[in-house]
């Protein structure tokens, strides 16, 4: 098991890397016509953020977090989206 000190390390120098590539890849974007922006790498940065925080930073806390309350949890399936409106 990873200590805090570990998990904090590979967080930040997850962020760094990714940080590093967006520049490389707005420096490097072939299509002047057709400009890349930061903006282009929210996603990606969210996507990273979670990974580097919630799933590395609270993976112990997790097993302690109580179970949603959703009746039988033992479903194969379960409904995560809102019905639509009429």
């Amino acid at each position: 098991m990873a200590s805090k000190e570990e998990c904090d390390q590979y967080a930040a120098e997850l962020t760094r890397r990714f940080d590093e590539f967006v520049q490389w890849a707005l420096a490097n974007w072939p299509k002047s016509e057709f400009p890349l922006l930061s903006s282009d790498f929210a996603e990606s940065r969210r996507e990273i953020s979670q990974i580097a925080g919630r799933k590395l930073g609270d993976a112990d806390e997790q097993d302690e977090l109580p179970r949603p309350a959703f009746g039988n949890d033992d479903r194969q399936f379960r409904d995560t989206n809102p019905m639509p409106w009429p």
